[in-house]
């Protein structure tokens, strides 16, 4: 089963979350701590008196908390100033302090609680976040109600933010995408307020004064028009007994009533297409269909699966595989409250002689296949099976179910709403695929945006004792090291949370053992090995591992290649055969090599509109030299090139070795017998490579210099790098603890560069470490005319790094937050299996993430202080600003 996709606008159409699955609750309006309840998975529905809502579900299978509020107020709720933005401009406004917190407390309070906190902006909600170690789920809580209920809204910080959502603006303004999306909206609802930008619309925003957000503020942010969520090891009677002490008192408001403009109906296609900054075409397309409400949404999400998601899609195959008409392709099917988008978005190779219409003509084309034929029930199986993975995939993490929740009640006020849509989705024919294609996939319901490069002209499960079970569960998480026939390192990480298991063999390589002459070859075999088996065509893989709802995973970074695979333990069998297959029988095509390549060298194209990856390559090449490190990932168009069958064959031949290789088995699986099944798909002779050389003198040592490139941009980048460390190094728990001070909304950086003087947008640090040394980075998004006090804010910020270094605060603020970061990072098996097994293959042990973490907890200013002197002296340092050149 597929869990219903939402889009969610941070200003554009974007990210994607899913909904969960949970039992039907009813809201209660006791002062009693009473609750409707799902017992079967601990989720709680409680009203305030004065009509604030919370929802809990405890989980007691990790540590750790997500403390949400989710406010019904986005961009088509702004009334008469609608396209102005106000909604997200308050979301950046509600963390800057409060009656009783500053600033900057704000921030520093849910660092020292080891949280992490964020928020969005979509078009009928704002939510607020906080991730942390449930341990202190309290105070993530009264922070969210002294933020929703008592913020000041300081004149001073609302004009800093001002500044601040404007370089958000040029930075939309750079990104095609999110160019791409507000553009297609804008031409499909001519009325209804959908059409206007989430971020609004830069010459409304800046009329905005601080008494209208004060005004907006006090409107929507009353307990009638907000709801708490926590999910995590809580107990759910004491959060809402917590929650009615913090926000009990608050008077109701009058909730506001918001008329929206009703989209009338469409009678002929609609197409726009803009000139932009980018080598490669790029158009969407959007049908209108109705809202989450009306039946037809099952059937729709399922015809959005099957015609362009996953490379067994109807669209990827014939439009990407087969007649390689674009470089990628997609579909989905957007259903809020109101009416919706069903839409297809893709980009086609550059220099493509294609123009949009004859692009759009060529899916319309394709799609057409739908409304003539009846697919098979297997395939609307495969449907369902992908969106059951995708479901416990989200179940993993506290986050992600908060998230399902907050959607669930916000759009249906269901609970159970998963549940509605699961059985809707057991439902769907082919026939009705068939009937809502006709009905809806219409040339007249039409709306194409597209952006063309500036230089292109266009054409036209028994119970037992809560003891037991928490005993049970701890013994089954544990992680453990064997080895494989004595000479393969295997960590297992079981877990039976949810009925997912993942597999990875992780190969020493990469960047790492790249040169010059075949730098992108490890890339391209990542291509390459989806392409087909000598046993299975590129076609049957996809289908295969899709119709199990499975996921192949090919993972190329800068010192190892991994593969495997996640399934549904039930079919753990069919997917280790699948990866067996993968690994050890690539077909490694001729015809398709030069497919890939092709593909590859558009990627690199495609590399030029962005400016941080112009100026992170040239970093990279500048300070590293000729060390492997410095090579770009996807190669150069003359080692691309270069690169043959035979060579190809050859890289992995040496790759496939059982000295260079550490498996990792995650998930609910059994312990016992899984050793019998790895024998079974995975013959030791068969990894008799000899290996990849990943040696390479690395003796790093920074220019000194500045060095500028142009771009055809609105943004300019600074990035600052000085040469680093390698993953087992003494010198990493300071180092790390450093890169987590100066990141983040509460770091030194942060209030410096972007709050106190509003010089770029973002800003933060980066350390880069592997089995040889890597480096350092500080970088920021700002102006053309301020990227020189930028690199003037990083050299005074480093100076205080190493003269003053830390305060004894900073230092406990950043234990904190590494310690709560970590903890989220290590919440699933898989995470927790394969960083294990990185470990083990770059020469660490299984205890080093447990050495690590003491280190880190046992540093002293001092520490830091010496740190911060033997790696940032400014003479070693080399940077690079990529701006516009006027």
């Amino acid at each position: 089963m597929k869990m219903k996709i939402w889009a969610i606008c941070l200003g554009f159409l974007g990210s994607f979350v899913m909904l969960s699955c949970q039992k039907q609750s009813q809201p209660t309006t006791s002062n009693e701590p009473k609750s409707n309840s799902s017992d079967s998975l601990n989720t709680h529905l409680y009203q305030l008196d004065n009509g604030l809502t919370l929802i809990v579900r405890e989980d007691d299978t990790a540590p750790v908390a997500s403390v949400q509020a989710w406010c019904a107020a986005g961009s088509i709720t702004e009334g008469e100033q609608l396209g102005a933005g106000k909604s997200h401009i308050l979301e950046h406004m509600l963390f800057k302090g409060t009656e009783r917190r500053g600033p900057t407390e704000l921030a520093q309070e849910i660092q020292s609680l080891g949280g992490n906190t964020n928020a969005y902006t979509t078009f009928n909600r704002t939510v607020y976040y906080i991730d942390l170690p449930s341990i202190n789920w309290k105070g993530a809580l009264d922070i969210l109600v002294d933020s929703m209920f008592h913020s000041t809204l300081p004149e001073d910080e609302y004009i800093k933010e001002m500044e601040v959502v404007r370089r958000e603006f040029a930075m939309g303004f750079d990104d095609p995408n999110r160019t791409l999306q507000k553009l297609l909206f804008s031409t499909a609802f001519t009325k209804h307020p959908y059409k206007y930008p989430v971020i609004g619309y830069l010459e409304l925003f800046n009329t905005l004064t601080r008494q209208d957000m004060v005004d907006y503020y006090r409107e929507n942010y009353i307990p009638n028009n907000l709801t708490f969520i926590v999910v995590g090891d809580v107990d759910a009677d004491q959060v809402y007994d917590e929650l009615k002490n913090l926000a009990g008192s608050i008077e109701r408001g009058f909730n506001p009533e918001h008329i929206l403009a009703q989209e009338p109906p469409q009678l002929g296609m609609r197409f726009v297409e803009k000139p932009f900054p980018t080598d490669s075409r790029q158009l969407s397309m959007g049908f209108h269909i109705p809202g989450i409400a009306d039946p037809d949404l099952f059937a729709l999400d399922v015809l959005a699966i099957l015609a362009g998601q996953g490379a067994s899609s109807r669209l990827h195959r014939e439009l990407v595989e087969e007649d390689p008409i674009f470089r990628k392709i997609g579909a989905y099917s957007y259903t809020p409250e109101h009416s919706g988008i069903w839409g297809c978005s893709a980009t086609l190779h550059p220099g493509s002689e294609f123009s949009t219409i004859e692009a759009v003509d060529r899916i319309l084309a394709e799609l057409a296949y739908y409304q003539t034929n009846l697919v098979s029930p297997q395939q609307v199986e495969k449907a369902r099976r992908q969106v059951l993975s995708d479901f416990y995939r989200e179940r993993q993490t506290m986050s992600g179910q908060a998230g399902s929740l907050g959607s669930s009640w916000l759009l249906t006020r269901e609970l159970d709403f998963d549940q509605t849509y699961l059985q809707g989705l057991e439902s769907v024919t082919p026939q009705d695929l068939r009937e809502v294609a006709r009905k809806y996939l219409k040339r007249s319901n039409l709306n194409v945006a597209a952006l063309y490069p500036e230089q292109a002209k266009e054409a036209g499960t028994d119970e037992i004792s809560k003891a037991e079970k928490e005993k049970k569960a701890r013994e089954e998480k544990k992680l453990s090291q064997l080895s494989w026939h004595d000479q393969v390192p295997l960590i297992l990480a079981p877990d039976r949370k949810v009925p997912l298991t993942t597999v990875r063999f992780t190969f020493r390589g990469g960047l790492l053992a790249e040169t010059a002459e075949n730098n992108g070859i490890t890339a391209l075999l990542a291509k390459m090995l989806r392409q087909g088996t000598e046993n299975r065509s590129r076609d049957e893989l996809a289908e295969e591992i899709e119709s199990l709802g499975g996921s192949l995973i090919v993972e190329a970074g800068n010192n190892s290649v991994t593969l495997g695979v996640e399934v549904l333990t039930q079919d753990l069998e069919q997917g280790l055969d699948i990866l067996s297959d993968v690994i050890f029988n690539p077909s490694l095509d001729p015809e398709a090599l030069q497919d890939q390549k092709r593909k590859q060298l558009t990627d690199l194209s495609l590399q030029k509109d962005r400016p941080i990856s112009v100026a992170s390559n040239q970093l990279k090449q500048s300070l590293l030299g000729s060390h492997p490190y410095s090579l770009n990932a996807l190669g150069t168009e003359e080692s691309i090139e270069a690169i043959t069958v035979d060579a190809l064959r050859q890289y992995h031949q040496q790759l496939l070795s059982q000295e260079s290789l550490s498996i990792s088995v995650a998930g609910y699986f059994d312990q016992d017998s899984i050793g019998e099944r790895l024998d079974t798909h995975f013959p030791l002779e068969k990894l008799k490579g000899q290996g990849l050389n990943t040696t390479a003198p690395s003796d790093f040592r920074g220019t000194g210099k500045t060095e500028i490139l142009p771009t055809d941009k609105v943004q300019a980048i600074v990035v600052l790098g000085f040469p680093g460390i390698d993953v087992g190094h003494p010198d990493r728990a300071a180092l790390t603890l450093l890169n987590e001070t100066l990141s983040g909304l509460s770091s030194r950086l942060f209030i410096r560069i972007r709050e106190e003087k509003s010089l770029a947008y973002f800003v933060g640090t980066q350390q880069i470490v592997g089995p040889d040394p890597g480096f350092f980075i500080f970088y920021a998004g700002t102006r053309a005319d301020s990227s020189a006090q930028v690199q003037s804010e990083f050299f005074e910020e480093i100076k205080l790094l190493t003269t003053e270094g830390l305060s004894q605060e900073e230092l406990e603020r950043s234990k904190a937050k590494l310690f709560g970061k970590r903890l989220l990072q290590k919440q699933t098996a898989d995470a927790r299996a394969y960083q294990a097994s990185l470990n083990v293959l770059y020469g660490l042990d299984l205890g080093y993430e447990d050495r690590l973490e003491a280190q880190l907890q046992s540093l002293t200013t001092e520490d830091i202080l010496q740190t911060a002197k033997k790696y940032f002296s400014e003479p070693n340092f080399t940077c690079i600003i990529v701006q516009p050149e006027e």
